[in-house]
């Protein structure tokens, strides 16, 4: 779904079906009364880590009891890598919508929801040893249902992502999807990917308050940005050392459970000291 989806944006960037913009480029765009709700209710809204993450702590909801309660999920078996969005947003009206139309949870509203009308897509190549992240920005499909295209202020793109507090997202994104970049091209995670395996890194996605209970890391100590940046390392150390285990990758560490410790320890270190 997902990967389709991005596939299809670099192919029409490509085409120039879809309209490129630079940061600097503008466009009119605003959201009046008359248009409240009507781009909550049955759409996909796909979510990574953060957004699932930033609406948990909005709530006050540990982050399992968020995700099994608002979010869904399938393995998209063509690609080996599962996705995941809000639930109800797909078959009918937002859980978070109010009456009015209005976002409940706006300040912590999902990535995705922030930046329309402008999407973003993007690549990762691999140079040798090094890796180059392809970024590309784009205005979104105009949506039927969608009237903020008919008026409104005149935004440059950095001048609405800064306002949507979407360049956080941003960051927080490109350490999610090169974690799946490096799993699906170099570790050919298709192969070897099962519905067991996704609930294995479950936790290390979507429950970041358990982890810190459980390794004794508080939110002082490692702020929220940090910690899920040792997070999709942990999930890329347990990935490679599955995959490992299968003939896919080298071990993870190159070191064994000698002085670098099991993979778990190489994973509470991680989490818990940043290594």
């Amino acid at each position: 779904m997902a990967f389709d989806f991005q596939q299809g944006v670099l192919a029409k960037l490509a085409s120039g079906t879809l309209e490129e913009l630079s940061f600097e480029d503008s466009f009119a765009f605003g959201c009046g009364a008359e248009c409240m709700g009507r781009c909550c209710r049955n759409i996909t809204i796909l979510l990574e880590p953060w957004d699932v993450e930033v609406m948990a702590r909005h709530l006050g909801l540990p982050g399992q009891q968020f995700f099994f309660s608002y979010c869904a999920m399938e393995l998209d078996r063509e690609k080996g890598w599962p996705v995941f969005w809000l639930a109800h947003a797909k078959e009918g009206a937002c859980a978070f919508m109010l009456e009015d139309g209005r976002c409940s949870i706006y300040p912590a509203r999902p990535g995705n929801c922030r930046t329309y009308p402008l999407g973003r897509a993007v690549r990762y190549i691999k140079e040798g040893e090094e890796e180059r992240k392809e970024e590309r920005i784009f205005k979104v499909e105009k949506m039927a249902f969608c009237l903020g295209h008919r008026s409104g202020r005149i935004w440059t793109v950095r001048e609405w992502l800064e306002d949507a507090g979407a360049l956080t997202y941003y960051r927080m994104s490109d350490q999610y999807t090169s974690l799946v970049d490096y799993a699906m091209r170099q570790l050919n995670c298709r192969e070897w990917m099962t519905k067991q395996t996704v609930q294995v890194i479950l936790p290390f996605l979507f429950a970041p308050d358990m982890l810190r209970g459980r390794l004794g890391v508080s939110e002082r100590e490692v702020g929220h940005e940090e910690f899920h940046r040792r997070r999709m390392e942990a999930v890329r150390l347990v990935l490679t050392d599955l995959a490992a285990g299968l003939g896919y990758a080298a071990p993870a560490g190159q070191d064994g459970p000698g002085p670098g410790g099991s993979m778990m320890d190489r994973v509470r270190k991680v989490l818990a000291g940043g290594a």
